[in-house]
């Protein structure tokens, strides 16, 4: 089958959608498809942290148009926008001849939503999305709703990654057939089985993974960092990734604590499991907007416990008191507690991090694509629309 993966970003621009869109074309691929990602072209000032802007990571990418990074929803995204990118668009799918597209956030302006209409392919369309407010996707889709709503008539199928990501569905489209197909997980790559690194002391080790865009909550665990400072002897945070916000979030670090605190920067894919591997409890201390919990997946594949905040995205991960434990968002104190809960208790930490390893199986991405093909196959059997 000739499947065409249509996305706002793919590398070098890090995210949840980009990995997303890498792990199902690799496993396509990996079943004998013919996969081309469709995305945006790459600005020369672009790169991921190794210096490289033209990663594709062994996989087809036809770039058109421009991403434009834009702050919304509480963290960076990019969006793809060109000239007659339309018309570009109708020229690949002519020439490649596809058998299926699959277009992630496909309602989203730009790239997404001009493929979702001008694209006659059988689609699937991936939602993505969670809001805590409503008030800025109800003003979008009160200005756009006839282009929006054309889109949404003509694709095939839609997918939620979780129920979170389909209730933003079902708010404008109460009818729509709608399947929650999660995120998965690379459990070979994410595993107990990966060398942490060296240790150089025994300090209990706190990660945190991620941009530090205002919705991932990063000041929240730097605030608890003097109840921390009261309550376990010896710990450290550990800071994996960075983004324009770095340096603002750096001065949230009271002056005395800066100690406590290492920031790694950037991370290549290939470390990041080690990290995982080499914390004592994960810490995700989001403030909302999120639709799915992949880090605390990632984690947890690892066998680390994690702690972190109740938020929509993230009850449909982890169940608290089993595989981690879930505190009120925003609220420093109660990440200290629970942080604390976990440093004193390694017997809990080995069972939750257990518990997390047999649950991030149940997400492995071959499990997501063998729920995906059968979706391809009954579309391509209709033929283009």
């Amino acid at each position: 089958m000739r499947i065409g993966l249509v996305t706002q970003a793919y590398y070098p621009v890090l995210g949840g959608v980009t990995e997303h869109v890498w792990h199902i074309g690799k496993e396509l691929q990996r079943r004998g498809h013919e996969v081309t990602v469709i995305t945006g072209g790459i600005h020369r000032s672009m790169k991921i942290g190794s210096g490289k802007r033209d990663d594709d990571r062994d996989l087809r990418v036809l770039r058109h148009g421009v991403q434009i990074p834009l702050t919304m929803n509480g963290a960076t995204m990019h969006v793809t926008w060109g000239w007659k990118l339309g018309r570009m668009l109708q020229k690949i799918e002519e020439r490649e001849q596809f058998d299926i597209i699959h277009i992630q956030s496909p309602t989203d302006p730009g790239l997404p939503l001009i493929a979702s209409k001008v694209m006659r392919t059988p689609k699937v369309g991936t939602h993505h999305s969670f809001r805590d407010s409503h008030a800025f996707s109800d003003l979008i889709y009160r200005l756009f709703r006839t282009v929006i709503d054309d889109a949404v008539e003509k694709i095939g199928q839609h997918i939620a990654v979780s129920p979170s990501a389909e209730a933003i569905v079902r708010r404008y489209y109460p009818d729509l057939d709608v399947a929650v197909i999660p995120n998965g997980i690379d459990t070979d790559h994410f595993s107990p089985e990966v060398k942490p690194w060296d240790r150089t002391d025994d300090a209990l080790n706190i990660l945190f993974v991620g941009r530090m865009d205002p919705r991932k909550g990063a000041k929240y665990l730097f605030a608890a960092l003097p109840e921390l400072e009261k309550r376990i002897a010896n710990y450290r945070v550990t800071v994996v990734g960075t983004s324009w916000m770095k340096k603002y979030y750096d001065a949230q670090i009271p002056l005395s604590l800066r100690h406590r605190v290492e920031f790694k920067g950037y991370a290549a894919p290939e470390d990041i499991p080690r990290y995982y591997k080499s914390a004592d409890i994960y810490c995700s201390p989001a403030t909302g907007n999120e639709s799915f919990g992949i880090v605390l997946l990632e984690a947890m594949a690892c066998g680390t416990p994690v702690v972190a905040s109740d938020i929509d995205g993230y009850r449909w991960v982890v169940n608290p008191g089993v595989e981690g434990l879930l505190v009120p968002p925003r609220s420093p104190r109660h990440l200290a507690e629970a942080i604390t809960v976990l440093a004193k208790d390694p017997d809990l930490r080995q069972r939750m991090g257990q518990a997390g390893r047999e649950k991030a199986l149940q997400y492995d991405w071959r499990r997501i694509v063998d729920r995906l093909e059968p979706i391809y196959e009954r579309l391509q059997a209709k033929g283009r629309v």
